[in-house]
């Protein structure tokens, strides 16, 4: 019988095949690997600009319809139509609700608060102006941020309003600090 012609594989030649494969296949988890990873790195930073977005619309749009208003708080004190500072309460507002918003239902007006709790940016709108204990009002975190420091124009710039008097800034100017986006700095036109 001729050897040559029943001859299969040897041993090494197996282990090489074996080999070449386990290598091919490795090579091929560690690419789909690292195209996961960049996938929800992705998904996660788009997740952080969209926030951004919303909370640069969100300021812009309560900024540009500021009205000086001031009202009453839950204690009978009155507040200032517009109050701001580098604290936990960044910014107070009062400002007025196009007509076509939903969230007219019992008011034109209506105040905005956003606040920095623990590295999250909210902001806070009461339909009530002046309120009383029970007068309630909507919460929405709108950001995670590692620093939002805050300075108004006025005749010159400063970190806390009212610097002096009582009326509305002429614009606000936000510095962020954001996670995974760095450092950004917005200038906010307020309404005159």
């Amino acid at each position: 019988m001729n050897n040559s012609a029943s001859r299969g594989f040897t041993l090494l030649e197996v282990l090489i095949a074996m080999a070449v494969f386990a290598i091919m296949a490795a090579m091929a988890y560690a690419g789909l690997s690292a195209v996961l990873d960049a996938r929800a790195g992705t998904e996660k930073r788009s997740d952080s600009i969209a926030a951004l977005q919303q909370t640069l619309y969100l300021l812009n749009e309560d900024l540009a319809q500021a009205l000086p208003r001031s009202i009453r708080d839950e204690l009978g004190s009155e507040q200032p139509a517009f109050s701001g500072g580098n604290g936990e309460e960044l910014l107070t507002l009062t400002r007025s609700v196009p007509e076509w918003s939903a969230l007219s239902m019992r008011s034109d007006l209506q105040r905005v608060s956003y606040r920095l709790e623990n590295g999250s940016l909210y902001r806070q709108v009461w339909i009530v102006l002046d309120r009383t204990q029970q007068t309630q009002f909507r919460r929405k975190k709108l950001l995670n941020v590692g620093a939002l420091e805050l300075r108004f124009y006025g005749s010159d710039w400063t970190t806390h309003w009212p610097a002096g008097g009582t009326g509305l800034p002429k614009a606000v100017e936000a510095n962020f600090n954001l996670a995974g986006l760095g450092d950004m700095r917005r200038l906010f036109l307020v309404r005159e």
